[in-house]
């Protein structure tokens, strides 16, 4: 964890470089989507994140061993996330935490054997959470649909 932290230091403190990244960040993740596209062709599309959402922080030296950035998350997507993407037999770590209550950031690591990527492990774990919540949200509505439960009367 304290690589990580001082990665975020390091980052925080070069400020233009920290915007060149988010660009360098982005473009890294569209090529590998318009691969994707190409020869997946039949299944369903990946889950898309803008730019403005989620950042590499760090060096970007090693593809297996990154950290990203979420804006505007918490607990609710890391811990999640962090669950699905450990699930996954290439991934060797994963963890997540918000560097201050303050700030509305996540930052989640990931460092994957040599079989795959960090960025394929986000997206898979990102596509798994997706069909996951899906899975729950349909099933209840199933289930709810059948309106075998009991109705009580609220008394003031």
């Amino acid at each position: 964890m304290a690589p990580a932290l001082k990665e975020e230091n390091t980052t925080a403190a070069l400020g233009d470089q920290e915007e060149r990244m988010e660009v360098d960040s982005a473009s890294e993740v569209e090529e590998i989507q318009e691969e994707n596209s190409d020869e997946e062709m039949d299944e369903e599309p990946d889950v898309a994140i803008s730019a403005d959402k989620l950042e590499i922080v760090g060096s970007h030296g090693d593809p297996t061993a990154l950290t990203f950035c979420f804006k505007n998350e918490d607990h609710t997507l890391g811990n999640s996330l962090r669950h699905v993407i450990n699930k996954n037999r290439d991934v060797d770590f994963c963890g997540y935490s918000i560097p201050h209550p303050s700030e509305a950031k996540m930052n989640i690591r990931i460092q994957t054997t040599d079989k795959t990527t960090s960025i394929d492990a986000l997206k898979t774990g990102l596509q798994n959470l997706y069909d996951m919540v899906a899975h729950v949200r349909s099933t209840y509505a199933e289930d709810l649909a059948k309106k075998e439960y009991v109705e009580f009367e609220e008394i003031a």
